[in-house]
């Protein structure tokens, strides 16, 4: 190999600092192999610290040849004599030095290395309290090691974790299954009450058993496998105590089978927990039991499979997403990956490393850095909201801090990485002004460009005259006489009901009249004395049997007008009893259109602001952007929704009363906002009375800083009524 043509692949700029050392392995390290899409690597374990680190077999041959009195450049020398197409560059050890040396896995032979050694302890314990106190999710404080009692509880876990118990744990999880889904309907019902003070109690206690289950289960199934677990501990999860297991000897397990379970054991002893809690919660009465199940089910099976399982957090599911994958260390190297695209394509630094080492890693790695780190704060965003309803003084304290980790601490980084990193030596004032350049031109994009100002609100198309139909007389739906979408005359006949009841009564009636009438005839050949109380008799049942015959008319329903019959929701309906005063669709001349909106209150900046256009799609059809014309907004507050439709009782969006039977009343006020769709628009959609859609509101163009200030102004207006 010419080392003049790879210099700028070989060398690094860095070399001076750790050409000079002698450093080794520390004796406490063990290492043995392990395999990740059939490439071989090497893991790397402290016994004293049980600290873990993988290094592929080129990087661990260059470790073995430190020691014996040589340095760092002489190690290196050989290795690149001995097989030069699979030496480490001089960047790549300088990277693998620094990160084992973080690792406190390195041991320097020279004099001052006790004094080395205190310090970068020293240096290490102050990045672990600044971790403690950043990561303030999860601060984990170790109590003792419960290693030497998981190994005399080993008969005990054997049992547990074998075929049979295997087969009892799934008869548990049907049994609870089979208890929520028959108690459904009431299952949501105290979902509400989670965060109120007298449940906070109960839902800790919850809590707390089904992660020391948790962990338990994470520990036992570890050390069937021949793991060491020896640190158990208190985990400050949001400031509430939470026990927690150090099991992380199981990274080391050779076979992938091993590591997954191992993973999977916490969440799968909740899930147990929950079907217990399942069982106890649908056969007990509402009390303190019957509400500490329902904590615990919703802890040990809603909470764990969003938060355990979720791969994009750094728990359960992650590492079983890593095991699956084969992609080692997948947080980290995500985000160096994400580094040295900055740094590559961005500060176009040429000696810029990947932490991809095959295509697939290359879109891989840069994906899940981006979804891990929106998911995080979409998550901590909604836990703010969250408890801001029930506490709001602790929502603001976690909204500062979630903009001081999600902001200022990334700033502060990067214009730390900016001033000291090596990495910019020689090009650190490139680096600096295109990074003024990025933030400038952000800024002015943010903060100086005007955009549009669009709103989108929900609504349903209606037409200009509409006469709603009733059914006028109860009965079973038999007989559609006209199909729906069709143009009716009035007087023509639409659908037809049944009533057995009402034929019978009409035979009653008309039986108790004939009998009258003989009675009547009777009375006239002998006691006339009778004949005035059987002719009142007489009337009453003629009004009775004109009424019959008038609610027997009613069972065949007519168009009163003119127009296209609508009426979708009979489709359903057929065969089905049909009560008085029921829908028996719309009559709509389709002459003229128009879409009505529903605005909430916070969005009353509308009526300061002029609207340039109006645009409107309808569902199913959202392909199809119909412009509609002389928008009205009303200047005063309603409360009854235009359509059942856009309420939650129709499948809406708008919460309503429940004390309105017909889903009408928005709990809520609003403002109403009328358009009109254009004649030359209506070739494009088909238009049905009462069909949903969205409006779209185009305002005068503001930045999209103003923008998302409002917004952000009008989410607290909206949820804290501030």
């Amino acid at each position: 190999m010419n080392l003049e043509e790879a210099g700028g692949k070989i060398f690094s700029d860095a070399w001076h600092r750790v050409s000079g050392v002698q450093v080794q392995l520390r004796s406490s390290v063990g290492a043995h192999r392990q395999r990740f899409r059939d490439e071989p690597w090497v893991i790397l374990r402290d016994k004293f610290s049980n600290d873990w680190f993988r290094v592929s077999p080129d990087a661990y041959a260059f470790l073995c040849r430190l020691g014996d009195g040589r340095t760092v450049d002489e190690a290196w020398n050989e290795s690149l004599a001995a097989d030069p197409k699979r030496a480490l560059t001089q960047e790549e050890v300088v990277q693998l030095l620094g990160q084992l040396n973080l690792s406190n896995l390195l041991q320097y032979d020279r004099g001052d290395s006790a004094a080395t050694l205190f310090e970068r302890m020293t240096r290490r314990k102050g990045k672990e309290t600044k971790a403690l106190l950043m990561g303030f999710l999860s601060i984990k404080i170790p109590l003792f090691d419960p290693d030497r009692l998981l190994g005399q509880a080993m008969p005990v876990i054997r049992r547990i974790y074998s075929p049979v118990g295997l087969l009892l744990y799934l008869l548990l999880l049907l049994a609870g299954g089979k208890a929520l889904m028959e108690e459904s309907s009431r299952l949501f019902d105290q979902g509400s009450g989670l965060l109120s003070p007298s449940n906070l109690g109960l839902l800790y206690i919850g809590f707390l058993v089904a992660k020391l289950l948790h962990e338990f289960s994470h520990a036992a199934v570890c050390k069937c496998f021949g793991g060491e677990v020896h640190r158990l501990g208190v985990m400050l999860l949001i400031f509430a105590p939470m026990p927690y297991v150090d099991a992380t000897s199981a990274w080391g397990f050779r076979q992938r089978s091993e590591r997954i379970l191992v993973s999977l054991a916490g969440v799968a002893a909740e899930l147990a927990f929950a079907s217990v809690a399942a069982l106890v919660w649908a056969n007990t009465a509402p009390g303190t039991l019957n509400a500490l199940a329902y904590n615990v089910i919703f802890v040990a099976s809603v909470s764990t499979l969003l938060f355990n399982m979720n791969p994009l957090m750094r728990f359960d599911g992650y590492h079983i997403l890593v095991d699956v994958l084969e992609v080692p260390n997948l947080f980290q190297r995500s985000r160096e990956q994400l580094r040295y695209l900055g740094e590559r394509f961005v500060l176009r630094l040429p000696h810029a490393q990947p932490a991809a080492r095959t295509p697939a890693e290359s879109w891989l790695l840069p994906a899940y850095g981006l979804l891990s780190m929106v998911y995080w704060i979409l998550l901590m965003l909604n836990i703010m909201l969250f408890i801001a309803g029930e506490y709001f003084e602790l929502g603001v304290a976690l909204a500062i801090m979630l903009f001081f980790m999600s902001l200022v601490l990334p700033l502060f980084k990067f214009v730390q990485y900016l001033a000291t990193s090596p990495q910019l030596d020689h090009y650190r004032s490139h680096a600096v002004g295109v990074s003024a350049v990025i933030a400038v031109v952000a800024l002015l994009v943010l903060g100086g460009l005007p955009v549009p100002d669009r709103i989108r609100v929900l609504g349903v198309v209606q037409a200009g005259q509409s006469r709603q139909l009733h059914v006028e007389s109860e009965g079973f739906f038999t007989e559609l006489l006209s199909p729906p979408g069709t143009v009716v005359q009035p007087g023509q006949p639409l659908l037809r009901l049944s009533n057995p009841d009402l034929d019978m009564e009409i035979r009653v009636a008309q039986m108790q009249l004939m009998q009258l009438r003989a009675q009547e005839i009777q009375a006239i050949s002998g006691s006339v004395s009778e004949l005035s109380a059987l002719n009142r008799q007489k009337q009453a049942i003629e009004e009775t049997l004109a009424t019959l015959h008038a609610r027997k008319e009613g069972l065949l329903v007519v168009a009163p007008a003119a127009g296209i019959w609508s009426a979708s929701e009979l489709d359903a309906s057929r065969g089905q009893w049909l009560g008085r005063g029921a829908s028996a669709g719309t009559i709509v001349n389709q002459d003229v259109w128009r879409f009505v909106a529903v605005l909430p209150q916070v969005a009353s900046h509308v009526f300061e602001d002029s609207i340039r256009c109006t645009e409107v799609r309808l569902r199913g059809q959202e392909g199809i952007n119909l412009l509609a014309q002389d928008t009205l907004v009303m200047p005063f507050e309603q409360g009854q929704l235009p359509s059942r439709a856009l309420g939650m009782a129709g499948g809406g969006e708008i919460a309503v009363s429940n004390s309105d039977a017909n889903g009408l009343t928005a709990t809520e006020p609003f403002f109403r906002i009328e358009s009109v769709l254009p004649v030359d628009t209506l070739a494009a959609a088909r238009l049905v009375h009462g069909r949903v859609g969205i409006m779209r509101l185009t305002l005068s163009s503001r930045p999209l800083l103003a923008q998302w200030e409002r917004k952000l102004r009008q989410l607290f207006q909206h949820r804290f009524r501030v």
